[in-house]
């Protein structure tokens, strides 16, 4: 990839000096660049997409781009090979928004980190580099790679076009990915310079990780979503023309391609096709000449921009007051007390642990209404065992977030614990998993729970309780038989040793224990008569995890 965009680079030197840019310093940038993302992890692959200690080289890009082009399977076969040739304008419309808004959120999600990095401005431009040069050197970087991005998302609706409508539609489908793929890097650009005009450097890299968060619940999403969406019948007639399609991206590129399916060149069609190849290099050319400066300068302005915000403070103090109000109240000494906080406090900061947890719990969510909306087509999601099945996978995800409880990029900070007189390290654990159970599972199980009491009648209410002791009895069962660690005392890569024979372990429990719940379903006040007896397995499980010793702690 890095030797392809840097060909591409050196065969362009007349186009980048009519910009503005020196030609050999730019290309020296983008390889320096490129080498650096080889070190960099993907947030599009959430865990997976972690670089492995050691190692310089890796094909996390090209998981990434395999990645994107089985989600575009969804729009190349099921919107593209039904219709027929006079109906094809909105199934190439909704292919091309689909490759647009996942560029998009692709660069405000794995790309974000390289957008807002000022560290060129303080090691590059104190050198004889013009701003315009770096500035180039940022967009061809960031756009060689979104170029692949499209390229994938629109491989199969490409083959599909080219096999169905010849080649030359083919050609003018590639084109019109790539423009489209451009068109986002000008819109991507402006969005930012918009949000830095309003708000603080820390507020912006927090905005920036609730869109990590939402491209992450996006893609398991579109996976559930899109096939619902196919319906043949509807894709098979043409639309009447509208004077608003003139407004949207994807109705220029779909008419561009429309134009040489048919084929037809009418005025409309001509109107679409101008709009589709002059808007993205306007955006360039105003990109590079009148957002360039502005953008470097409000970049450096950020650094320097450290006072917080009122609301924030107000904020703060209201999460802190409730913190401690919960604290107060269920914890029984000061060091548990002092973990529960701990924990509540750096839950909120860590934007790593957020995007880890958050969207695998939002997964959890949209499959479980998602299989609902299937009706009366999807037996499972209509039978008696479906709400069970939905009510344990909940606690599924609450064990990952404990067991991510213990990674931190800022690992080696865990000195403090070995630098204070901590004589019972199981009262910090307790007071983590308390801090845990409350923020995390019990507002997520309550709104599982809520739909499934909706879906499924109030008669559900006593295996909603069951299920919610069980849930806990598991979280702590994850808890005891994995190493037990410190919270946030490690790296990325030493939590994840052992963690597929601890899942399988997990998980063979967790379906005994749904299925002695399904069994229990059908004994007369079985499932209210089962609910004291978990809730014990849990005082011994958890006074079990709370008496854990040094000895018992995993310091490597």
């Amino acid at each position: 990839m890095k030797q392809i965009i840097l060909w591409i680079v050196g065969h362009l030197f007349p186009v980048w000096r009519a910009l503005g840019a020196d030609p050999d310093q730019l290309k020296a940038i983008v390889s320096v660049k490129l080498t650096m993302d080889n070190r960099r992890s993907y947030a599009t692959l959430g865990r997976y997409g972690q670089q492995k200690e050691g190692k310089e080289k890796n094909s996390q890009f090209l998981i990434v781009l395999g990645t994107y082009a089985f989600f575009g399977l969804f729009t190349g076969l099921g919107m593209l090979v039904a219709p027929p040739k006079e109906a094809i304008f909105f199934p190439l419309t909704i292919s091309f928004a689909y490759t647009m808004v996942f560029c998009a959120m692709t660069l405000l999600s794995d790309f974000s980190s390289l957008i807002l990095d000022s560290s060129d401005n303080q090691i590059i431009l104190p050198r004889p580099v013009s701003s315009r040069t770096l500035l180039m050197a940022r967009i061809v970087h960031i756009a060689g790679y979104l170029f692949s991005i499209a390229l994938a998302l629109s491989l199969v609706g490409l083959l599909v076009v080219a096999i169905r409508f010849g080649p030359l539609a083919g050609l003018m489908f590639l084109t019109m990915n790539v423009l489209a793929a451009m068109l986002m890097v000008f819109l991507t650009n402006v969005f930012y310079l918009l949000l830095m005009q309003f708000t603080s450097e820390e507020r912006l890299r927090e905005i920036i990780n609730y869109f990590q968060i939402i491209v992450a619940v996006l893609f398991y999403g579109s996976y559930q979503l899109l096939p619902r969406l196919m319906n043949v019948e509807n894709m098979t007639e043409a639309l009447d023309w509208q004077n608003w399609f003139y407004a949207l991206p994807p109705m220029w590129m779909a008419g561009a391609v429309e134009m040489v399916i048919q084929p037809v060149f009418d005025p409309r069609h001509v109107v679409l096709l101008v709009l589709a190849v002059v808007t993205p290099f306007a955006g360039l050319w105003f990109m590079n000449r009148v957002l360039g400066p502005v953008f470097n300068a409000r970049l450096a302005g950020l650094e320097q921009d450290s006072r917080p915000a009122q609301t924030e403070s107000r904020n703060s103090e209201k999460t802190s007051s409730l913190m401690q109000r919960l604290s107060d109240l269920l914890t029984n000494n000061p060091l548990e007390r002092a973990a529960f906080g701990f924990i509540w406090r750096i839950t909120n900061r860590d934007r790593k642990f957020k995007l880890k947890t958050y969207p695998q719990m939002a997964f959890g969510l949209v499959y479980i209404v998602f299989m609902t909306l299937g009706g009366s087509k999807d037996v499972f999601a209509r039978s008696n065992f479906f709400y069970l099945f939905a009510l344990y996978y909940t606690g599924l995800f609450v064990m990952t977030a404990q067991y991510q409880l213990s990674a931190s990029d800022d690992y080696k900070a865990a000195w403090v614990y070995g630098s204070t007189p901590i004589s019972r390290p199981g009262e910090i654990l307790s007071g983590g998993m308390k801090a845990l159970i409350v923020k995390l599972l019990i507002p997520f199980y309550a709104l599982v729970a809520s739909y499934i009491l909706f879906y499924f009648g109030l008669g559900k209410s006593g295996d909603v309780l069951l299920a919610f002791v069980n849930s806990l009895n598991m979280t702590m069962v994850s808890a005891l038989i994995s190493e037990r660690r410190l919270p946030f005392s490690m790296a990325q890569d030493v939590i994840q040793r052992n963690n597929t024979a601890r899942g399988l372990v997990v998980f063979v429990i967790l379906t005994l224990v749904g299925a002695a719940h399904w069994g229990l379903s059908y004994v007369p006040y079985g499932v209210w008569g089962a609910i004291p007896l978990s809730m014990g397995v849990y005082w011994y499980l958890f006074r079990q995890y709370r008496q854990t010793t040094w000895s018992q702690i995993a310091l490597e």
